[in-house]
């Protein structure tokens, strides 16, 4: 592990680990988190975690960014003390806004939430996400198009106690607080990387990862084909169910009956 990106969520982490991608380091950001160690996750916020468990998680990674790694950026660099830490921050009124609209978009794109419900690979996901939200926000997401609940005192504490808590205790020898605007030459110079030859790249910027992922992103393209899969399953069930009340209509009846009996509907 050579950097841990230990600011929250909305405070530049896709920028970040377009950086990191960049100087060519294995990065895992919170798809990468929740498709390759999502279960592991789950049971670490449920039941925690040894250092073993980080160590053997993040073996052959180069950099994490995002949920859930900034929370437990402190075990990550016991797993990994020659880890250097990089940490941003915003404007608190700004940072709620943008996590309140990133938050509503990922509810409100219908391909988003039907990928979450129609796919194996997506609903994991949803349960990954759901996980972590419960303990970064405080607040739960019960299904993939349903509006997380916006607690403006909660998310505002949460982020600043973050905040805090990192620029008091990360080690200083370890620690490169940053901004956006300064570009390429702070962060190459504090992991010792060449400046390239490029301008600073700025992503995610009005919150359209979501719709950015679904076109491009190798994971949600998988996740695209189980659903093509499941939606072709539930066409042929319907279609033979369809062929067989056709053969015998009398036969709905039946159905409808039974299952009005069975469900207790009178």
């Amino acid at each position: 592990m050579k950097v841990i990106y230990a600011g929250y969520s909305k405070t530049g982490t896709k920028t970040m680990g377009t950086v990191f991608n960049e100087f060519g380091y294995n990065t895992y950001d919170w798809l990468e988190n929740s498709w390759y160690l999502g279960k592991d996750w789950r049971r670490i916020i449920k039941e925690g975690g040894t250092v073993e468990d980080f160590r053997r998680m993040y073996e052959g990674v180069d950099a994490v960014v995002d949920v859930p790694c900034f929370i437990f950026w402190e075990e990550i660099l016991e797993a990994f003390p020659d880890a250097k830490i990089i940490f941003s921050a915003r404007d608190e009124d700004s940072w709620l806004r943008s996590y309140k609209k990133e938050w509503e978009s990922d509810s409100e794109d219908p391909g988003y939430v039907l990928l979450q419900m129609l796919s194996y690979s997506g609903w994991q996901h949803f349960q990954f996400k759901s996980a972590t939200a419960q303990f970064v926000l405080g607040t739960l997401q019960k299904w993939p198009w349903v509006k997380m609940q916006y607690n403006k005192t909660l998310w505002r504490r949460n982020y600043r106690n973050h905040n805090n808590y990192v620029l008091h205790n990360a080690p200083k020898d370890k620690l490169l607080v940053f901004k956006l605007k300064d570009g390429w030459e702070p962060i190459c110079e504090f992991l010792g990387e060449k400046v390239p030859d490029k301008p600073f790249p700025h992503a995610n910027i009005g919150a359209t990862l979501i719709k950015t992922h679904l076109k491009n992103h190798p994971i949600m393209k998988r996740m695209r084909r189980e659903a093509m899969f499941t939606l072709g399953v539930l066409t042929l069930i319907g279609a033979y169910g369809g062929y067989k009340v056709y053969q015998n209509p009398a036969s709905i009846t039946g159905w409808i009956n039974a299952a009005m009996t069975r469900f207790k509907f009178w």
